[in-house]
């Protein structure tokens, strides 16, 4: 079986395919030439590695040999605890393989950190804990001889694929100040940096003597983040340390990691060696460029520019890689393709700006059968994505498949992005972001938050950002300061306007972006705030996002690309003590308010909720928009937009 897209079928789709054919746009991308080259420019650096990657391991056998040397390396000085920190593409490749279930079992795991809140290193450690039998970190402190069992079989290992991601530093600061606190022996055994010469990340692992390993196996840098599956260490690191786990020799594992690449490059086939007459059938053939085509015409001709994915609980791990590629990479200039996961199709029924895209493996439908009736009553869009679920020799099932899809998504965004004329590479909105957040952080003074008017800490919606964009007067907020009304808040009549009129203007989704760990109270929350105002409320797809992390995923498209959305996002004031070592919430703060800023600078339309502590941020956020809610409900009986005088009366 080969991989196939089903209901992309049409005489201007064909005609697309044919355009990709007659300027060989496989051919522009594997000679790096043409106007592929030029949306592959990220300063003067061409990111077109991606392109030949998995082609060039296959042809060099000993570095899968090197690769898996390196993996057993690491289990003979006892390893069996990965701590992986990274932010955006160097960290989402490892969560789609965690969450598939391909790189931890009893006897080794691998913990992504991608966040900047103490909370979410204190997670780990009490994940660590208890893959080591200790209990009880919930209720206690760490002991030091606890502590120092734990580090002796973990490593941290850093990564950056940009120049000025700063998140693994702090992390490894932190990481690097309990090894000297626990006095381990041969502390660099336990610490290693994959990043781009010359970044932030590189200065600091050469000023520690951490290990350095290069991205590229080849040494080479010319692979953006989010493509750096499957053909760099992001990828072959973490499968080569799992396969090591068990137990194989370093043949085993190199002849392991060859399966998989040579699987992922049947059903890819993107190769040097093909013929002009080869690479042309490719080009009209080949599904995913179809899939991209696809994409280009609906948002150019349609307005239909999201994909709603819908798939089976085995893969829904794959989703937010896929979000991350494609909205990092091409919301850009107004434009872009959104993704969508998790949505109440029966919500989003009536509306005609989305497509939804059923994963089929071994071709078998995802979709039930109430939702398919739906699709076809309300003629939704449907494409069928079919491939084959093989197993590759001394690899789990899938995981060769999950290869595949690795390297073939990037076709169709490139696609995409060459049909619509968009650069590819890069993510200037991001660093707009970063240079806030790195201003912030090194202020001498506190970073500044609204904290709401008397002496009691509050729940506070910030609209100043709606202000600047024409959304929200002066006027009318003066009238909601003097009198929101009976038993009613400045923020939930604030924050009830705000929903209420994103249902009257043009707003298109909804982005409810929590900046920390998101523990399971605050997530049933936004959950719950999800379904009751995203898809029953405002009936608009509605993405949960959390901070830092999704910072590096989603935000280059929440910034520059669609301008259509409204984007909620809560900070606590507040945040857990770390249970080891010392480690600020600093950053977290001023990362928040810097993406906020960021976005008001580009007159999105975004509102920052503070809550006062870390300690009732589920319960002071759940009241606040159950009161929202019903201000809601009382009103839209009267109104299909709130007007000022139904909140004061």
């Amino acid at each position: 079986m080969s991989v196939t897209l089903s209901g992309a079928e049409s005489p201007v789709i064909d005609a697309l395919m044919e355009r990709l054919s007659s300027e060989d746009f496989l051919g522009q991308l594997l000679r790096r030439e043409g106007h592929a080259r030029v949306l592959a420019l990220e300063g003067d650096d061409v990111k077109l590695d991606w392109v030949d990657g998995v082609e060039q391991l296959l042809t060099h056998p000993e570095w899968l040999r090197m690769l898996a040397g390196e993996a057993i390396g690491i289990r003979t000085r006892g390893i069996r605890r990965v701590i992986w920190s990274g932010m955006g593409g160097s960290i989402q490749t490892i969560y789609t393989l965690e969450r598939m279930g391909f790189v931890s079992d009893a006897t080794f795991s691998i913990h992504p950190l991608d966040s900047t809140d103490p909370a979410s290193l204190n997670r780990i450690l009490r994940e660590i804990a208890r893959c080591e039998g200790i209990e009880g970190l919930d209720e206690r402190t760490i002991h030091p001889d606890e502590l120092r069992r734990l580090l002796g079989v973990t490593v941290m290992i850093g990564v950056s694929m940009g120049m000025t991601s700063e998140e693994p530093i702090t992390h490894l600061t932190w990481f690097d100040g309990l090894l000297h606190e626990v006095d381990l022996p041969q502390p660099s055994d336990h610490i290693e940096v994959m990043t781009l010469p010359g970044s932030y990340l590189d200065e600091f692992a050469a000023h520690r003597q951490a290990r350095r390993l290069s991205i590229q196996v080849d040494g080479q840098n010319h692979t953006a983040g989010r493509m750096s599956a499957p053909a760099t260490r992001v990828f072959l690191h973490p499968i080569a340390l799992y396969l090591a786990a068990s137990g194989a020799a370093a043949e085993d594992v190199a002849a392991g990691l060859q399966t998989l690449l040579q699987a992922c490059q049947t059903q890819y086939r993107v190769s040097h060696t093909l013929s002009a007459a080869e690479r042309a059938s490719i080009n009209q053939s080949h599904p995913f460029l179809r899939l991209g085509a696809y994409m280009a015409h609906e948002t150019m001709q349609r307005r239909r520019n999201k994909i709603v994915l819908c798939l089976p609980p085995a893969w829904r791990g794959l989703a937010p890689w896929v979000e991350q590629l494609v909205e990092e990479s091409l919301g850009k200039e107004g434009k872009g393709w959104l993704i969508f996961y998790d949505q109440d199709i029966h919500a989003l029924a009536g509306r005609d700006d989305f497509v939804v895209l059923d994963f089929a493996p071994d071709g078998k439908s995802a979709l039930e059968a109430s939702v398919r009736r739906l699709i076809e009553e309300h003629a939704i869009p449907v494409l069928q994505l079919s491939f084959p679920v093989e197993t590759a020799p001394a690899t789990p099932r899938g995981l060769a498949a999950l290869t595949a899809m690795f390297a073939n998504w990037k076709l169709a965004v490139w696609a995409f992005g060459y049909l619509r004329d968009i650069v590819v590479a890069g993510q200037p909105a991001v660093e707009a972001y970063k240079a806030y957040a790195r201003a912030l952080r090194d202020d001498a003074r506190p970073v500044p938050f609204d904290l709401g008017p008397g002496e009691d800490l509050q729940p506070v919606v910030n609209i100043e950002a709606l202000r600047d964009s024409g959304v929200w007067t002066v006027v009318e907020d003066e009238r909601i300061r003097e009198s929101p009304g009976k038993d009613v808040s400045q923020a939930v009549a604030r924050l009830a306007l705000v929903i209420s009129r994103a249902r009257a203007m043009n707003i298109r989704y909804l982005d409810l972006t929590y900046n920390g760990e998101v523990t399971p109270a605050v997530r049933a929350v936004l959950e719950d705030v999800q379904c009751k105002v995203g898809f029953a409320f405002l009936g608009i797809p509605t993405k949960l996002r959390s901070g830092p992390s999704d910072y590096h995923s989603t935000e280059q498209s929440e910034t520059d690309g669609p301008p259509e959305l409204l984007s909620i996002r809560i900070i606590t004031l507040t945040h857990e003590q770390p249970l080891a070592g010392t480690y600020s919430d600093r950053f977290l703060l001023a990362q928040a308010r810097g993406t906020w800023q960021a976005m008001r600078d580009a007159r999105r339309h975004v509102v920052m909720v503070t809550l006062p502590s870390h300690e009732s941020a589920a319960a002071d956020l759940a009241e606040l928009f159950s009161r929202t809610q019903e201000l809601l409900r009382q009103r839209s009986e009267h109104s299909d937009s709130l007007s000022i005088d139904a909140v004061r009366h």
